[in-house]
């Protein structure tokens, strides 16, 4: 590719361009995947090109394109990267945990992990991520069925930045091991345990204790959740703003009355008994002045 300076009269090639100041920023930072795996194959220039581009890729969010992205692709786009900030692969079946470890071994410095959906990673890589990644601060993991509890303690006694973690349908993480994350994750904004079935009320006093800048909570399907930890996490959990709580049969209005009055979004809709009363009683008086 060549661009013509008419002023200088000269024929400038697109690779001549400045790289690092001007085509990687203004240019393929605007390009998809797909544009620069393609790109790479027009010719040995602009391979070199794009595998420079590549190493220093700070965002890598794969949601997109999970379905038509391969391992293959992805140890393309990762192999000599150790700058990923920024690491979203939810939905991406393809991957294993010998795709995922060298990545989570050459980054350091991640802070956004989003494996959500991929069933064929293991424990192993959590564990490396405890040990390598102590700048984690989003860790999200749902509908990963293999995750332990074992592996929730060990990143929670590593990374102290925690503050939102997704471990909806990790089936296997314990009472203990929430409790070990929130009690050491102390800027913890978001959380969601649901369909965990077995937490307890422990877990949400762990919270009002613990949790102090808590904003969302979703225990939605833990049954064995009742109106007791729901009402000590709307006293002591100020700043929270939105509860889910669908399908766990122990929670009424009692104690969601009170989260709805200091403003928290439930997603239970509040009954509708009080308005019937109001219109009963006002079909009782109209019964009366007849």
């Amino acid at each position: 590719m060549t661009l013509v300076d008419k002023k200088n009269d000269k024929i400038i090639s697109f690779t001549s361009i400045p790289w690092t100041d001007v085509v990687y920023p203004f240019i393929f930072a605007h390009l998809s995947w797909k544009d620069l795996f393609r790109l790479r194959r027009v010719n040995k220039e602009f391979l070199t090109m794009v595998t420079e581009y590549f190493k220093g890729v700070q965002v890598v969010n794969l949601t997109s394109f999970s379905q038509r992205f391969t391992w293959r692709a992805f140890e393309v786009l990762t192999v000599d990267n150790s700058n990923i900030r920024v690491l979203n692969l939810s939905g991406c079946k393809w991957l294993s945990s010998e795709q995922l470890l060298p990545v989570i071994e050459h980054n350091a410095n991640l802070t956004v992990l989003d494996i959500s959906s991929c069933f064929e990673v293991s424990n192993v890589c959590l564990q490396r991520v405890a040990a390598k990644c102590k700048y984690l601060t989003s860790l999200r993991l749902k509908e990963c069925h293999w995750v332990n509890a074992a592996a929730i303690t060990a990143i929670a006694c590593s990374n102290r930045n925690i503050e939102d973690v997704d471990l909806t349908s990790c089936w296997e993480v314990t009472d203990e091991a929430a409790i070990e994350l929130i009690t050491r994750s102390r800027n913890l904004r978001t959380i969601s345990l649901s369909k965990i079935y077995g937490i307890t009320d422990h877990v949400l006093f762990t919270l009002a204790s613990h949790a102090k800048q808590l904003q969302f909570v979703n225990v939605s399907g833990c049954w064995r959740i009742t109106d007791y930890g729901i009402r000590m996490l709307g006293e002591y959990c100020l700043h929270l703003r939105q509860l889910v709580v669908g399908d766990c049969r122990d929670v009424s209005e009692e104690s969601l009355a009170y989260l709805r009055k200091n403003g928290v979004q439930v997603d239970v809709p509040s009954p509708l008994t009080p308005r019937i009363n109001l219109m009963l009683r006002g079909f009782d008086i109209l019964r009366l002045q007849v």
